[in-house]
């Protein structure tokens, strides 16, 4: 599959080098940029010393667009000191990587930071209304990426069926009405730390699909969690898995 270019400009918002000697108007102070060193790397944040490939760092745009969106720190390298950069080419680079070598086009926004004598840049990914969001491969395949900590990992067919039927966060959440077989699904995972769908089938004698399924709704009604690992997904108990239940219903939560 080959995208069209020709045209295409993604939405890039530039502002002037902020100086972090102290708070400015954008929000971003020595104490905020300090803080977010410290934290490290993980599932909303990376640290790149500099962009040396735009396809290269697609894949990190896309994983964070298919998530929850995230922070990319250039500049920082991975023990946390920095490298003074040539803002506008590292701009130049993440505008191609976000244009060309995503599909549909990452957007992305610039904050300049000063520090010191050293400039650096960071740059807010949001999460895509639009997923699954692909990146182009260096074999020229449209590949798609989520974030699991601090990794991009290639997301698994269980994960793009998750990402192409997830619907945007609403304010009237429907209610979930399930049996008791998810009843005991979640009952099992309070007293164990996980479940895979092979597990799933023999609890419950049903077949592949319907174990499937089964994760895959309770998952995405927010009683779930899934982890997409490089062997096998697995699922644990979700934020609304603890919630108390009524006649069999629970109320839809997003993670």
């Amino acid at each position: 599959m080959k995208k069209d270019i020709r045209g295409h400009r993604t939405s890039v918002q530039h502002s002037g080098p902020v100086n972090l000697k102290g708070d400015t108007c954008s929000g971003i102070s020595h104490v905020n940029f300090y803080r977010w060193i410290e934290e490290g790397e993980h599932d909303r944040q990376d640290f790149k010393e500099t962009i040396s490939s735009s396809r290269k760092i697609a894949k990190t745009l896309c994983a964070f667009a298919n998530t929850r969106g995230g922070r990319l720190l250039v500049g920082v390298r991975d023990n946390g000191s920095l490298r003074h950069l040539d803002t506008e080419a590292e701009k130049q680079m993440l505008e191609n990587a976000g244009n060309f070598f995503c599909m549909p086009e990452v957007p992305l926004n610039f904050h300049p930071l000063q520090v010191g004598m050293k400039e650096v840049l960071m740059v807010e990914i949001k999460e895509s209304d639009h997923k699954p969001v692909c990146c182009l491969s260096d074999e020229g395949e449209w590949e798609v990426y989520i974030r699991s900590n601090d990794r991009c990992l290639l997301a698994s067919d269980m994960s793009i069926r998750m990402l192409q039927n997830e619907e945007p966060e609403r304010k009237d959440e429907p209610v979930l009405e399930f049996g008791s077989k998810e009843q005991a699904l979640l009952d099992y995972l309070r007293t164990n730390p996980r479940i895979n769908v092979s597990q799933c089938k023999s609890m419950f004698n049903i077949g592949t699909v319907r174990a499937r399924n089964m994760l895959i709704q309770l998952t995405r009604s927010g009683l779930l969690t899934l982890h997409s690992h490089e062997k096998e997904d697995f699922f644990t108990l979700g934020p609304g898995g603890n919630a108390g239940s009524e006649n069999g219903r629970f109320a839809r939560s997003r993670p």
